[in-house]
Formats: structure tokens, C-alpha cells, sequence
């Protein structure tokens, strides 16, 4: 836990979500990006991935990591949704760096410092500190954009207008230059354990079909970049994707609307068999041009 600024946020993940030795989490992140077809173009903008540990959704999220390397880009913001802590607007991180076992990435330090002016946007490290959704991200970013800071950004509960509210807030520190947006969210969590149950779990095929179908809807109105869209879509299906408010703000924060594309969509279920209990991944790119 962070109890100053002068502190480094450790890591909560090693040895279980991911690796806990630096070769081995090196050598882990270097296998699932290789293993991504190359893409020429220039590197993308914005990025929505998963964060599930990375044997599941690891695959899916360096599908679009590596269409980060080689980007310029010395700053990421990343927006994820608090799965433990309860606040209202946003929270930021009150520290100068967030370890992982391949070293510390340094967090902007100015840039929160602004952000935490505003009514909406709290400097505490409290939700931080068993959080998933940032950290999964890091050892990414760390080998792709190594000498890039860090800007971590959780997201609470808001209503529509605090939603638009904070894009505002969050636009000018997305549009500066050399800035790459991560927004971590996974999609569809489907089984008894989640609460949530749109088809029954006859057996796989159905299962995975009707997620599909399920997913499909929501991923086809963010590429599309529309937030009101997906809010609607979410309040129409249950559709218990863990990161939609952090997708909403991102996507109204954006004013920019170049291409946008899907490279990555599968579900636990597809890695794991169990047709009762799945989460869905996927991996989106935002080109400002």
C-alpha cells in the first residue's frame, strides 16, 4: 500500500497472475508477442485491453501491445475500472512509481498532480492497493514503451453526466502529444458465480455462440467510438462488462475519430472448456487518423 508519494507501488500479481522472476516474466511477455503477426502502420493511439492473468487473456491483450512497438509515445494513461474500492468520479495514484518484477515504471507525477484538482478525481492510493486492472497492464507497456511514464487512473462509480464530465477533465492529458490510452476492461462475465445467466449453459456450443453474439453487440459499438450506444446496449442486456465506464469516459474524451479496429476476441471458455463460468477478451486499436 502507498502512504506517501515518495513510495513505489508494489506488485500484487506476481507469482500468481503472472510470473514473479524477471526472466521468466520477460521470456513470458517476449512468447505471447512474438507470437503476434506482424502489422506494418504506424502504432496506434489508444488501446482497450483485457486483464484477466495473462494464461488466459494474455494472448489477446499483446495482440494489442504489439502494435505498440516502436510508437514514440513517452506517456500512458491508463483507465481501469476499481473492482474493490467504492468512490464516486475517479481516483489517482498518489506515488512515484509501480513496480512489477521487471522494474518500476515511473508514474507522471505532474500530470495527477493536475488531474487531482478536480472535484471528480481523488488522490488516494486505497483502491490501488489489491487492484488488478493496472497492473496486468505493465509488464506490457514495460516492454514495449520502456522509458514511458505512467499515468494510472481507476474508475468509480459515475453517473452519465460525471462521465462526461471526467472526459473532460482527461481529454487534454489524452490529446498531448506522445501519449498512448490503455483502457483495461474485460468483457462478459457469464456464469452462476457473476450473477449473470442471459442463456442457460446447455453445453458449449451454445454458450460460446450466445457470447459471441453477446459481445459482438458491445465490441461493435466501440470500435464504432460510441459511448451513449454502449451505455444503452449495457442497460438493454445486463451485459456485465467490468470496464464500461472506463470504456464510456475514453471514448467521449476522444475527439479525434480516425480508424478503429478489433484484433482480438475470445473467451475463458475458449482457453479453458468450462462452459459455465466464462469471461470474454478482447483487444481494440484507436487510430486518431
Amino acid at each position: 500500500m502507498v502512504t506517501d508519494k515518495r513510495a513505489v507501488k508494489e506488485p500484487n500479481l506476481a507469482g500468481s497472475w503472472y510470473p514473479a522472476r524477471s526472466d521468466a516474466l520477460a521470456r513470458e511477455i517476449g512468447r505471447l508477442l512474438e507470437a503476434v503477426s506482424p502489422a506494418g502502420g504506424c502504432a496506434p493511439t489508444g488501446l482497450v485491453a483485457p486483464h484477466a492473468a495473462y494464461r488466459y487473456s494474455g494472448a489477446c491483450a499483446a495482440a494489442g501491445y504489439a502494435r505498440l512497438q516502436g510508437s514514440s509515445a513517452v506517456r500512458v494513461v491508463v483507465i481501469a475500472p476499481s473492482h474493490r474500492g467504492r468512490f464516486r468520479g475517479a481516483a489517482v495514484l498518489p506515488a512515484d512509481g509501480y513496480a512489477t518484477p521487471l522494474g518500476t515504471v515511473g508514474v507522471d507525477t505532474e500530470t495527477v498532480a493536475e488531474l487531482s484538482r478536480h472535484e471528480l478525481i481523488n488522490i488516494d492510493p486505497a483502491p490501488f492497493a489489491q487492484e488488478h486492472a493496472i497492473e496486468i497492464q505493465l509488464p506490457f507497456l514495460q516492454t514495449v514503451l520502456p522509458a514511458a511514464r505512467l499515468v494510472p487512473v481507476l474508475i468509480g462509480a459515475l453517473e452519465v453526466e460525471d462521465a462526461r464530465e471526467l472526459a473532460k477533465i482527461l481529454r487534454p492529458a489524452l490529446e498531448s502529444a506522445a501519449t498512448v490510452v490503455v483502457v483495461s476492461s474485460d468483457l462478459t462475465h457469464y456464469g452462476s458465480d457473476f450473477g449473470y445467466l442471459p442463456f442457460p449453459p446447455t453445453d458449449e456450443q451454445s454458450v460460446r455462440k450466445g457470447l459471441r453474439e453477446l459481445d459482438g453487440g458491445a465490441v461493435d459499438l466501440i470500435v464504432a467510438g460510441d459511448a451513449d450506444g454502449l451505455d444503452a446496449y449495457v442497460a438493454r442486456t445486463g451485459a456485465t462488462i467490468c470496464g464500461r465506464a472506463a470504456i464510456g469516459v475514453f471514448l467521449r474524451a476522444r475527439r479525434a475519430r480516425g480508424h478503429s479496429e478489433q484484433l482480438c476476441y475470445y473467451t475463458s471458455l475458449d482457453v479453458a472448456g468450462d462452459h459455465e463460468h466464462s469471461v470474454s477478451y478482447c483487444s481494440v486499436a484507436f487510430w486518431d487518423q
